[in-house]
């Protein structure tokens, strides 16, 4: 697709990845196209779990909470109301392709992946692979330039959210991971850095992550009772104000990282058998810990060796890295 023979027509609508960090990992492109559209309204349709995120974003102007994925003809009438000339499917899937087609959208806009090039009205060709461009923002921006927009890869400025004023430093530990178990960090390790920030610093140990994860937040709690648990209690709006008020974050590679990244706060990931250069936090004040073993990343969802990717990482490693970053 040339940019001579080709420009989007406003208004213009995004359709959003699905997922918590791939949506995070996609602003940086959408602050783009917001710069190519000027004063043209772009939206952003999202699965109505993430409506709260890209409420987040000032240059969304229209935020569309799609309904549940088995509604394909629901999301395709809410597209269709919104009398869009383009759409830009940050996803690679069919479903998105399909919800822009049955809507009408007369430009339907996306990477050339598979049969969904049927049902669209201009394909970008999928970017050869480079060595200083692997993280996934790049594939979202990558896109974004294909139709005109700037190649900005600069973190975009977020709306401020109002953070409660708590009595001592408040620590988020996220230990959970939706992926798998090869994606966490042992339970009692957390339970270690916990203790350490509590004692030292008199920090509030504060437990969060989806209902998925409530096994591992049960066993972070057995072991270390003092901690509140909120995981599985919170809307997304309300994580986001939560995590706003942290004075420090350890996680795993997971939606919560990216989301603490995105909003500013000190944040510490643990990487075990995915990739930080793939899907690494964006924002200044990350620190990744890693201990690099030839089977990583493997990207499995259990590991079916020793997990030595993971049980190479010490508590006192993570320990340091939260002290460097503790302002």
């Amino acid at each position: 697709m040339s940019e001579s023979a080709f420009s989007l027509q406003g208004p213009l609508v995004i359709r959003s990845p699905n997922w918590l960090g791939d949506a995070i990992m996609a602003f940086p492109a959408v602050r783009n196209l917001k710069t190519l559209m000027g004063k043209e309204p772009l939206a952003v349709a999202t699965p109505e779990k993430l409506a709260a995120l890209w409420q987040l974003c000032p240059f969304v102007d229209q935020v569309i909470a799609l309904p549940e994925p088995k509604n394909l003809r629901g999301a395709a009438d809410k597209l269709r109301a919104g009398k869009f000339g383009a759409a830009v499917l940050l996803p690679n899937s069919l479903r998105s392709a399909a919800e822009a087609w049955l809507a009408r959208i007369p430009q339907r806009v996306g990477y050339a992946r598979g049969a969904r090039g049927l049902l669209m009205s201009h394909t970008v060709p999928v970017p050869p692979r480079n060595p200083v461009r692997l993280h996934q923002r790049f594939w979202y921006i990558d896109l974004a330039a294909a139709v005109g927009a700037p190649a900005d890869v600069s973190w975009p400025e977020l709306k401020k959210e109002p953070a409660p004023t708590e009595s001592a430093p408040l620590v988020a530990i996220c230990p959970g991971a939706e992926y798998g178990p090869a994606k966490r960090w042992p339970v009692d390790r957390f339970v270690a850095v916990a203790k350490h920030l509590s004692e030292k610093r008199k920090a509030k140990i504060v437990v969060f992550g989806a209902p998925g994860d409530t096994a591992v937040a049960d066993e972070f709690i057995k072991q270390l009772p003092e901690a509140e648990n909120r995981t599985g209690k919170t809307s997304l709006a309300e994580f986001i104000v939560a995590l706003a008020s942290a004075r420090i974050v350890v996680t795993n590679d997971s939606g919560a990282m990216h989301l603490a990244s995105a909003l500013g706060r000190p944040t510490v990931a643990i990487f075990g058998s995915t990739e930080h250069e793939l899907t690494g936090p964006m924002g200044a004040q990350s620190r990744v810990v890693r201990h690099h073993v030839p089977c990583s990343p493997c990207f499995l969802r259990e590991c079916p060796l020793d997990f030595a990717c993971m049980t190479s990482i010490t508590p006192e490693r993570v320990i340091a890295e939260t002290e460097a970053l503790w302002t």
